[in-house]
């Protein structure tokens, strides 16, 4: 059968072209075989990827990545036969129309250092060939529908720098492995499903500066390792099941920005877990919204947490009013916000009781 797939292929492509020998024709232009080393998208590409390309054994860079504003994409599946060009170090099929999946041996381009897939329609899941690609500075799979788990074997790639995986339907827990990455300056697994526990490994990723974790489900409690990545300047954790205390060591991360008004709204990068209180100093302003219902050791209402509800608890109320703060104890109809209404029901229990 490979025979004859291979026959039919070499008469399809002297048969259907007007190309002179030792070129082949590649979406109406002819490339030469041997000398073609960089292959870009054009002006004429509406079109899938044909598997000429894959006659190109001297190929270095395949880029056929879609700048804004152009309208010519590549569509239809990868290629199997993609995997030939083991010359390749630079893949970039970014924001086309492709789907499918990952061919299961794209593991077999042990040169490459960049592959982008970012924003197709590509799914299924990452085959465990990737861990292969040891070479590789940069992995972009974001903005696909890609599924199941992230392989351990993302573990062997440690000359990365930076990984993408940001809006798919990757689920399980992140691997233990990722802390093997040390290179990585940018690690985004945002909008997934992921689940499961930050593992202490994460610690490992020093050179780490943006971590992006927000909007998964992530349960457990924030690694202490987390003081080990001082060089962070952006952090998301928000939108996830995180529960416990915030270790200390968090406060290790001085270049944090933790207040997220001025990019997106949110009071800030952490809100919308079960983190409990007592918050260490340095973020206890920028937790926002927490569901601490599962804190047994802490009352809403008691704002200071001498385990009373009191006049004094009022003061501390007006006090964050005033100052437009958030404490998630005085948010006692837990709205997201402390104001008159909050002042209304705990002047209620105190005539209760």
């Amino acid at each position: 059968m490979y025979i004859l797939f291979t026959i039919i292929f070499f008469l399809n492509i002297i048969y259907t072209q007007d190309c002179p020998a030792g070129e082949v024709e590649i979406w109406g232009l002819c490339y030469s075989i041997e000398n073609t080393t960089i292959l870009q998208n054009s002006d004429n590409i509406y079109d899938e990827i044909p598997e000429t390309v894959c006659a190109l054994n001297n190929l270095e860079i395949l880029d056929l990545s879609v700048m804004w504003g152009e309208t010519s994409y590549v569509s239809g599946e990868i290629p199997d036969c993609i995997s030939d060009l083991l010359n390749l170090t630079y893949l970039d099929l970014s924001w086309n129309q492709l789907y499918g999946e990952i061919p299961e041996n794209i593991g077999n381009l042990t040169n490459l250092t960049h592959l982008n897939l970012l924003k197709n329609q590509l799914t299924y899941e990452i085959p465990e060939s990737i861990g292969n690609l040891i070479n590789l500075t940069y992995l972009n799979f974001g903005f696909n529908y890609f599924y199941g788990e992230i392989p351990e074997a993302i573990g062997n790639l440690t000359q990365l720098q930076e990984f993408y995986i940001t809006e798919n339907q990757f689920t399980g827990s992140l691997p233990s492995s990722i802390g093997n990455l040390t290179e990585l300056t940018m690690l985004s697994i945002f909008n997934n499903q992921l689940s499961g526990e930050i593992p202490e490994t994460i610690g490992n990723l020093i050179n780490l500066v943006s971590l992006n974790a927000g909007v998964n489900q992530l349960e457990g409690t924030i690694p202490e390792s987390i003081g080990n990545l001082v060089n962070l300047d952006r952090l998301w954790f928000s939108y996830n099941n995180l529960t416990g205390e915030i270790p200390e060591s968090i406060c290790n991360l001085n270049n944090l920005i933790w207040s997220g008004d001025w990019i997106d709204g949110d009071y800030s990068y952490i809100n919308d877990n079960e983190l409990c209180p007592e918050y260490p100093e340095c973020i206890e302003e920028y937790v926002g919204w927490q569901n601490i219902e599962n804190c047994p050791e802490f009352q809403l209402g008691d704002s200071n947490t001498d385990g009373e509800i009191n006049i004094l608890d009022i003061v501390i109320m007006i006090n964050l009013i005033l100052s437009n703060n958030y404490d998630e104890l005085a948010d006692t109809n837990q709205d997201g916000m402390i104001d008159v209404l909050d002042i209304i029901i705990i002047v209620d229990w105190i005539i209760d009781n």
